[in-house]
Parts: structure tokens; sequence; C-alpha cells
């Protein structure tokens, strides 16, 4: 695909939500006689402003030099309610694409061809950063539950000023709903095809008038899987959920406010990655046992403001604690049987996966006034994560999933960060900011064999690793009028380095060896417009990534069995985006996006042996992802929204071996009622698309892939006491 046709589809898009606000703006007819018609006070119809907190202050994003997609309740109501956060959040925002293999802690996302190269190597491993009220996680935390949130900020290009450690591609940030007094007692319940069911309870108010305010959420949903496994027995697939969230807001006076927000979810999946695509009947599995693979994530966080004359201090202080178990089959019988023309025996090929994480992370930082005329925030950063895997695995054909793999990976991280934004003049706005920081990484390995052939009965390793590193951006804004502002920035990302949690070395007498950092340099320039008196907003970005020391797994090939170890890859990626929303009348509103990236390897000599040719695409990028939304109140209580998106094609690996299927997925939902009461019925993945987010190469004609849901439909009933 061109250049030109994407060009010509944003400019048709954005020029269609003009032409369709124009008639509503279009002046009345001058009447007979040259009289004039009586003036009316109309309402001021108008967008809402968007406002950003994911960079330590509130800003707006029309303000922002930078490519930026805030996603509301309010405009996407298939957020709030979504099984499967991390697609839902990517649903919505263009050239933010999701990968993984249907289990939690093992998903991820890459934003604008930025992604892991293979599989995320160990918790730390993502190149976006995630956040929940602007407290950091790992891969391992993300999503969390989207149970009672208010937004989620998607920010587009490095974000390692702010963000820290391995915000290379980008950030994403949860914002839960605040408790601000507001009394709401409300009671959700669904009930659907595949044996989709969901129950909501929320609750807020004053618990101490003016000083003390409450809120808190409950949640329990599930899906029944709908994939035949053909070996064990019944379906794969299903989904359950269950969540809770509590929130404390304490304002004696003005000047200090205190926020303490506490959360628990447990998220069990069923779904194999590793299903035959070329089988007859597909998707269906051929594994010995039904996976299962479960995350229970705890998250307290407490923000802490106190407002001086000339400054506010804040501390933000927040812990985590993530445990993950997982139970799988990795000899799928399909694809053994298809691939290598036999099947390993039943219970033969068995993992036993228990991971925990427990992250703390400190912050301490002063922010300009709100009302100052230069913006700017200044302070200092601790990050810590303590990680542990016991895996439990026997084999009948690989040593390296043969044994007792007992891994301990802590990782602690120091940094210090400045950022401003100046007004030179009237019209135009520098900004910038850099960041420094200090990484830490102790490994320790201790196995134990099963007596495998070329396995070695007991290993240990103890290793660690140190990098001091600099991140940073520069950007300009220049408003030519109060409706039309360009943009440029250039920004220096960093994802850090580490420790593998598949220390498969240690099976063979190996030691595991770190991999190194990844780093780039982003340029983006943008456009971003109003129309129609605020009623319509285009934002159009250009981009160009340049990343260096992306990770791979190799092996070496002289030792028997082979030894695993990481090389790097450089790659590039650059395209273009547009994003608009229109509020067509009073109960008509539209959104919608267009991504084309276009991302290429280079300088794949070193890596010939793996068979990475130049110019071959970072697997995991389309090249063409679009999304849309519209929301329409009508009738007498009536109201219908419906989403769209697009995700095109994507390799699966860096050696192009073949594509993943591109997919269509669309959302209805259809209600009537009022803030009081409502029913609705709503249709989930209407066209019953399975989407493909990840897969392997066992030959030419043997290739496994792990999907998504399929179609569900139901309907919902949601009260206010």
């Amino acid at each position: 695909m061109g250049m030109r046709p994407v060009i010509r589809a944003m400019l048709l898009c954005s020029s269609s939500f003009l032409a369709f606000a124009a008639p509503a703006a279009a002046q009345q007819a001058p009447l007979p006689g040259g009289a004039q018609p009586p003036q009316a006070a109309a309402p001021s119809l108008t967008l809402p402003p968007v406002t950003v907190t994911a960079l330590k202050r509130v800003e707006s994003a029309e303000d922002m030099a930078a490519s930026v997609t805030v996603v509301t309740l309010d405009d996407t109501p298939f957020l709030g309610t979504a099984i499967d956060a991390g697609t839902a959040i990517t649903r919505a925002a263009p050239n933010v694409q999701f990968g993984g293999f249907g289990q939690p802690g093992n998903d991820y996302v890459s934003i604008r061809g930025i992604g892991p190269l293979g599989q995320p190597a160990n918790s730390l491993d993502n190149t976006v950063g995630f956040s929940t009220n602007g407290v950091g996680t790992s891969a391992f935390g993300f999503p969390p539950s989207l149970l009672d949130v208010d937004r989620v900020e998607v920010l587009r290009g490095p974000q390692g000023t702010l963000f820290g450690r391995n915000a290379l591609g980008g950030a994403i940030n949860v914002v839960t709903k605040p408790a601000d007094g507001t009394r709401e007692f409300r009671l959700t319940g669904e009930l659907g095809t595949e044996g989709h069911a969901m129950t909501e309870a929320k609750a807020g108010g004053w618990l101490l008038p003016g000083v003390l305010a409450g809120r808190g959420a409950i949640r329990y949903q599930k899906l029944d899987g709908d994939i035949p496994n053909d070996i064990a027995g019944g379906d794969e697939g299903g989904s359950r959920l269950g969540a809770a969230r509590g929130t404390l807001r304490f304002t004696p006076n003005d000047r200090f406010s205190a926020n303490f927000v506490t959360s628990y979810d447990q998220d069990e999946r069923r779904s194999s990655f590793a299903m035959l695509r070329e089988v007859g009947g597909y998707p269906r599995s051929g594994a010995d046992i039904i996976p299962l693979n479960e995350r229970g994530r705890s998250d307290t966080s407490l923000e802490m403001s106190y407002k001086f004359d000339s400054l506010t201090l804040t501390s933000v202080s927040g812990y985590q604690n993530i445990e993950l178990d997982g139970r799988y089959d990795l000899t799928d019988a399909n694809v053994f049987r298809k691939a290598y023309g036999f099947v390993p025996a039943k219970g033969a090929d068995l993992t036993l996966v228990d991971e925990g994480e427990q992250i703390i992370n400190q912050e301490l930082r002063i922010n300009s006034p709100e009302d100052a005329r230069i913006s700017w925030v200044a302070g200092l950063n601790y990050f810590s994560s303590n990680y542990d895997r016991v895996n439990d695995s026997v084999s009948s054909f690989s040593p390296y999933a043969s044994g007792v793999f007992d891994t301990k990976i802590d990782s602690r991280t120091v940094s210090a960060f400045g950022d401003v934004s100046v007004p030179v003049t009237d019209r135009l706005t520098l900004s910038g900011g850099v960041r420094v920081s200090r990484d830490d990484q102790d490994l320790s390995v201790r196995y134990t064999g099963r007596g495998f052939p070329g396995t070695v009965a007991a290993f240990r390793q103890d290793s660690s690793i140190s990098d001091t590193y600099v991140t940073g951006r520069l950007g300009a804004s220049y408003d030519w009028t109060d409706a039309f502002t360009t943009y440029a920035s250039v920004a220096r990302g960093y994802a850090s380095g580490g420790f593998g949690r598949s220390t498969i070395n240690a099976a063979i007498g190996k030691d595991t060896t770190a991999f190194q950092a990844s780093e780039g340099l982003t340029y983006e320039t943008g456009i971003k417009t109003k129309m129609l008196g605020g009623r319509v907003e285009n934002t159009f970005g250009l981009f160009y990534n340049d990343i260096s020391k992306g990770q791979l797994v190799s092996f070496d090939s002289s030792t028997f069995p082979v030894a695993f170890t990481f090389v790097n890859q450089d790659y590039d990626s650059y395209g273009l985006e547009w994003e608009g929303r229109a509020l067509l009348t009073e109960t008509l509103s539209l959104s919608g996006g267009v991504g084309l990236t276009k991302s290429k390897l280079k300088n794949t000599a070193t890596n010939a042996a793996l068979r990475i040719r130049e110019g071959n695409r970072v697997p995991g990028t389309p090249r063409l992802t679009a999304n849309a939304e519209i929301t329409w109140d009508f009738l007498q209580d009536f109201s219908a929204s419906a989403q769209y998106q697009f995700v095109g094609s994507r390799s699966v690996d860096v050696q192009n071996s073949y594509d993943l299927a591109s997919y269509n997925m669309v959302n209805l939902r259809l209600g009537w009622g009022d803030e009081d009461f409502s029913v609705y019925t709503f249709a989930n993945n209407l066209l019953d698309e399975r989407p493909e987010y990840n897969g392997a190469t066992y030959s030419d004609t043997v290739h496994s892939v792990g999907v998504g849901p399929g179609r569900v439909i139901g309907l919902g009933i949601s009260k206010t006491f």
C-alpha cells in the first residue's frame, strides 16, 4: 500500500467530519423584505476538553507537542465491561497493536512498530510503559482490570522523561474513577451467548461532607470457551475475571489532599497459543490438557499533595503483588502429527509455572502552580521489582523442558527527572525534559534435572548487571490561529537490559547471559486543528523511529545440546496517523483514526544465520490500522453505539515466514433508559472473526496460532438507587 491512498483516505475522513457537521452550522435564508429572523440563544455546542495526567501534571491534549489518544467511557462504552482489557484499549487507538499468548503476564503492546521482536524476555522487558493513576507497573501488571475506570491515556513516542524505563515506544496510563463526593449506587448485570455473564456494583459519596469521600466497585464476569479440544475433551478459550477497587480521598483544606486507592483482580484464562492453523474445523486444540493460566494482582497506592504558594509538593507511593500460575502442554497433537509425523504420549510433556512479582514505586516531585505561565515538574523516583519463578517441566523430546528451574530476578532503578514547558511568545511554546536513571539487576538460578539425556543433574548461577542512561525530549508547538497548531519533537527512548526469565541453559550447565538495552530516537511532526467553533477536531502526525539493539533469542550450534543466547537487531519504522472527533449534534458524536506504519529490519548481516534478511518487516506490526466509533441518543431515551477496528496482516517473526491474518472487529450496543434505569442489548465481535494474536512456523505447511474469542450477543440491565 502506497502513502498517497492512505493520505487521501485520511483527508476524506477528516472532510467527512466537516461535511456531517456543516449543515447544522449553515445560516437560515433571508426573509422577504430583508426582515431578520428572530434570534434565539442557541446553546453552545463544542467538544468537551480532553486532559492528560500521565505527564505528572494536568495538561490539555490539544496543547501537547505529541500524538495522544484519550479513551473515556462516555466515548467508548465498550471499554468499561471488556473482559479482555488489553485488546479493548488498542481498539480505540490507531497504530497501537495488541499481541500475546492469551495468558495473563504474557501479553504485550507495540506502538508505531516498536515492540518485542520475539517474546518479552522478562517482566520488565516491555517497550511500552504501563501505569495506573501514574504509578508504574511491569508487563505482568498490564492490563489492569478496567473496572470503574474514568479514562485511558495512550501516548505515542518515547516517554522516558517522565515514565522512566521501558517507555521506548510510548506509554499507557489507566486513570480510575475518583472519589469526588458524587453520590452513586448502581447495579449492572449482563447475560449472553457462549456463557457470558457479568455482574457489577458501584457506590460512592461523602463519608464526611467536604472532607472525606469514598468510592467502591466490584465485578465478576465470565465467558465459556468454544474451541474444542480433541485430546482432553471439552472446550478451551474460556475466561473469568473478578475485580474490586476502593478509593478514599481526604481534603481537610484547600492546600492538602490525600488519595488512597486499593484494588485486586483475579484473571483466569483457558487458552492455547499453539493450535494448528491448517487443521480442519479451525480453531481447535490438540493439547493433552485444558490449559489454565491465572493472575492475581493486588495494587495499592497513596498520593499526597500539598500546595505551597510557589509550588506543589507531591509524594506517590505504590505497592503491587502479582501472582501468576500456569499449566499447559506445548506438544499440540495436531501440530506434531503434521510437522513431525508422530504424537508424544499423552501427559509426557507438561509444564507447571509458578511466578510472582512484588513491585515498590516511590516518587517525590515538585510542580509549578497550575496557573503558572511556565509549567514545570521535577522529581526523584525509586522502582524495585522482586521476581521469582519456579518452572517444573517434564518432556519427552526437549532437554530444555525437563527439570525444575528456580529463577529469581531482583531489579532496582533510581531516577532523577525534570520537564518544562515555556511559552516563548503568545503563539510559540518550547518544551523539553531529561531523566537520568541507573538500573541494577541480580539473577539467581537453581536447576534440578530429571535425567533427560544431555542435561546436568544440578546447576546454579548468580550474576549481576548495572547500567546508567539518559532519556529526554525536545518539542515545539506554534499556534498559527486559535484553531490551528503545528508541533515537532525529537525524543530519545530506552528499554532496559536484563536477564531472561526462561533460564533454560541451566539444563545443560550453561549460564544465562544478559540481554542488552534497546534505545532509539523518534522524530515527529504534526498538525492539530479545530473546526466549526470547536465541534470538530483533527490531529495529523508523521513519525520516524530509529531503534538499535532490539532483542532476539539465538543459539550456539557449536554445542550439543545447543546453548541459547540473545542477539541484537536494529530496525526502524515510519508512518503517519490521523485522529478526529466530532460532535455532530447534541446527541450524535463520532470519533476515529487511521494509522499507517512501515517497518523494516536493518543491519542484518550479523544475524544472517537466523535467516533474517535486510528489509524484513518488524514482527507484529500491521501496515494499516483503523478505528471508528459512533454514539447516538435518539427518539425517547434510546441510545446506540457502534465500534469498528481494522488491523492489517502482521508478520509472525523476524524471518517473515508467514503473516497473521488481518481482521475486522465490530461491536454494537443498543439501549433504552436514562441515568436511573436502562436496558441494553449488545453484540461483541459481530462478524465472528477470530483475531490471531501470535503464531509460530514449524514448516512451510505447518503453522501454529493463538486466537481471540468469537461472537457474543447478550442483554444487560443497569439500575441506580
